[in-house]
């Protein structure tokens, strides 16, 4: 495994993928990390090579497992969501594909890059989990894909992604934007950053919606219309080894009115930690 050490020096930039932490998530907007924080991880942990080849042959194997815990704003579900998954995952300098998605570096160069990816997306919430959820319709897996981007700006990269439904599971698009700061201290490898998501009504309504066929007493008919979710992201990776990996992931996702609207959800912010391990043969 070559761990990139990220300080004042000029980032090789890449675009965002649906990477390791971002396998199956029991609530489409609570992941374990952001795009832009995803891919950031990513380099921290995927070998870089200048050989033509090899930045599609030449990858690494990752196996590993994840943990994660992150609060649960559906009323009165369990406050707290954990889960434990398992990594499985080819990643190259410019190709991943793993139980997580794709992610295909069509376009790249020294400040700029451009992707094509695939993935999922998991149903937001189970029905069974709450009396006020109680009588909603059970949602599908979508099948999703779209293009991603990261351009190189003063110390930092920026990143963005679209991804649309292809399977119409709702039906809609997800845009997410945000800045982030690699950094390093010793063998730690720091990443700071934020931006906002911005999601269509479509998909709004596929998390928090309350349509006509589903209105009991309580939750009534809730028709959202599209939102801008901001968030704050953090991540620290530790190599172990040369091969073996740690990663910590946190966030805080801030919902906004076109959620806290709805009368299933209860609570205006989703608050997230990972923790990864990551073996590369």
């Amino acid at each position: 495994m070559n761990l990139r050490r990220f300080s004042h020096l000029p980032l090789k930039p890449s675009a965002i993928a649906i990477t390791l932490t971002a396998v199956f998530s029991g609530q489409a907007y609570a992941q374990t990390a952001t795009p832009g924080q995803r891919e950031i991880i990513r380099e921290q942990v995927n070998p870089q090579t200048d050989d033509a080849l090899k930045p599609w042959l030449g990858g690494n194997w990752q196996l590993g497992a994840i943990g994660r815990v992150s609060s649960n704003p559906y009323r009165g579900a369990d406050s707290v969501d954990p889960s434990a998954l398992p990594v499985l995952a080819y990643d190259a300098e410019r190709l991943h594909i793993g139980l997580d998605g794709i992610d295909a570096k069509v376009w790249k160069n020294e400040f700029a890059s451009v992707s094509i990816l695939g993935g999922l997306r998991m149903e937001p919430f189970d029905p069974g989990d709450s009396s006020y959820l109680n009588g909603l319709e059970e949602r599908d897996m979508a099948f999703e894909a779209g293009v991603g981007g990261s351009l190189r700006l003063w110390r930092g990269e920026f990143r963005a992604n679209y991804l649309t439904d292809l399977n119409d599971a709702y039906g809609g698009h997800e845009i997410d934007v945000g800045y982030y700061l690699p950094t390093n201290y010793e063998k730690f490898q720091f990443n700071f950053g934020g931006g906002v998501t911005w999601q269509s009504e479509e998909l709004v309504d596929y998390n928090v919606g309350v349509r006509r066929n589903e209105v009991r007493a309580d939750p009534g008919f809730y028709a959202p219309g599209a939102a801008f979710i901001p968030h704050l992201d953090f991540s620290v990776t530790y190599p172990v080894t040369e091969r073996f990996a740690v990663v910590g992931t946190s966030g805080v996702r801030f919902l906004p009115d076109e959620y806290t609207d709805s009368s299933i959800i209860e609570d205006d912010y989703v608050l997230s930690a990972g923790l990864v391990l990551v073996y590369n043969f």
